[in-house]
Formats: structure tokens, sequence, C-alpha cells
């Protein structure tokens, strides 16, 4: 109790700023690798420390030995293991505001073009992948496909995804500024095991792109003939126009948690399977 008393006396007020401080730092790391597979990593480690703790209290000098040897690389394994998510914090913490910003009436536009499409592409039954760029740049991917820079149109949109067109396999891009930069984009796909048969390579590699960016991924199913939407690492599906609309246009307002925004419809995927 007097040791509670002393350190209290001691108290100074750098003292909470220098704790509100990492706090922030510490729940805007959590925001960054909340829905991705930094998570389960995270857990496989704390068992690992938590072996170690318990083979320090029962003496138990194999394991002890091992654990030393691994947490000594541990600066080197971590950046292995979380170089997507490291690249994404600091491409965020570096993002400047020099780009040009949409007006409001351009970006109602723009989630309209891209939701009627969408829905047209799945009652068709076509497969599509329309990926909207949010704060972190997507200029690698867009170098692997083929540059275009057009207005996104309904009517474009289901010319690249026409099945008969040489650009329908991939993903398309449109960038920041309301512009289609590029189609038959090669995306990352998702290493997470999906519970959902039902989930095919398109969403894996929505899901992928969305665990590494804050992109904003819409995919139409040619097998379902559903739309789905994926941002920050989770799957929403079986979209209507109306749901597809608010979410799109929730996302690329930044919001980090779009589900349970929806009463009804914007669930994540592998819950409705």
């Amino acid at each position: 109790m007097n040791s509670l008393v002393e350190m209290l006396r001691g108290f100074r007020p750098q003292d909470v700023v220098d704790i509100a401080v990492l706090a922030a730092i510490i729940y805007w790391l959590l925001l960054l690798i909340k829905g991705t597979r930094a998570i389960p990593i995270l857990v496989g480690l704390s068992v690992l420390v938590a072996a170690y703790i318990m083979a320090a209290y029962l003496d138990l000098d194999a394991i002890g030995f091992l654990m030393e040897h691994l947490f000594s690389s541990a600066v080197v394994i971590l950046v292995v293991l979380f170089q997507a998510d490291i690249r994404n914090a600091l491409a965020q913490v570096g993002m400047t505001t020099m780009r040009q910003e949409l007006s409001e009436a351009d970006r109602k536009d723009l989630i309209q073009e891209v939701t009627q499409a969408a829905m047209r592409l799945a009652r068709r039954r076509i497969g599509a992948i329309i990926v909207l760029e949010n704060e972190v740049g997507l200029r690698n991917y867009e170098e692997r496909g083929r540059i275009i820079n057009a207005q996104p149109t309904v009517e474009l949109l289901e010319s690249i995804f026409h099945t008969a067109s040489p650009l329908h396999d991939g993903a398309v891009i449109i960038s920041r500024e309301g512009v289609l930069r590029a189609a038959r984009c090669i995306l990352p796909l998702t290493t997470r095991p999906l519970e959902s048969p039902f989930l095919g390579t398109r969403h894996r590699s929505a899901l992928g792109l969305t665990e590494e960016t804050d992109a904003v991924v819409v995919v139409a199913s040619e097998e379902r003939g559903k739309v789905s939407l994926a941002y920050r690492g989770q799957l929403h599906g079986e979209l209507d126009e109306a749901e597809l609309r608010r979410l799109i246009a929730l996302a690329l307002q930044g919001n980090h948690r779009i589900d349970g925004i929806l009463e009804s419809s914007a669930q994540p995927e592998a819950s409705r399977a």
C-alpha cells in the first residue's frame, strides 16, 4: 500500500500524456490488424510466450533453450510475418493530402455507377471484381494490369467484364480521383481458411487485397448471381442495391467497421453459408 502511495505521489502531468499517447497508438495498431491474418498469428505467438514462461517455472531446460534462441530472432520473425500489415501501417502514416479529392456529388455518381454495374453483372451471372482505391495507393497493382484511364460508367464496366472481352479476367481498379485506371489486374489471395464453400477465387482476391490495404472491393458472383463487398478483411454478401450503395459510401468515408451497420443483409459472408 505504501509503495502505491509513493508511486502516485511521483505521478506527473507528463505521465498522463505519455500513457494517453501510448494507449492511442496501441488502439490504432489493433484497428489496423483487426479482421486480418495478424490476429491468429498473435495468438500463436502468445502461446509460445506462455510455453516459455511455463518452461522457466518448471525448469524445463531443453524447451527454455529453444525458446530463448527463438525469441532472440523475434524482431526478424515479426517483420517477416507482419510485412503486409507493417507496409499498410507505414503507408497510412506517411499518407499526404496532396491528392485531389472527389466532390460529394462526384463521389455519389461514382458509387451509383459502380453499384448499378455490379448488380446488372450479377443478374446476368457475369463475374466481376471492382476495386475502389481509398487512402492507400494501389499503383503497384495497377501496373500489373492493362492501363485504361477512363471515366467509369456502367456501360464501360459491363463491356470490360463481358466474357467475350479480353480484359474480363482479373479486377478493375478505380482511383481515389474517380478514374478507372486499369483492368485485368491481379490481386493477392487471402491465406485465411474460408468456411463457406461458395467463396471462389474472386472472393479470395477481394479479401486478400483488403487485408493488405484499405481498398473497397465489390464482387459480382457468376455462380450465384449475388453481389458482395470486401473491406478491412471482412466480406459482406448477398447485398441488394441500396445496401451495397450505403456500404460503399461508409467505407469510402473511412469507417473501420461497417458490419452491423445494416439492420439485415450486411452480414459477413461466412456467417451466411
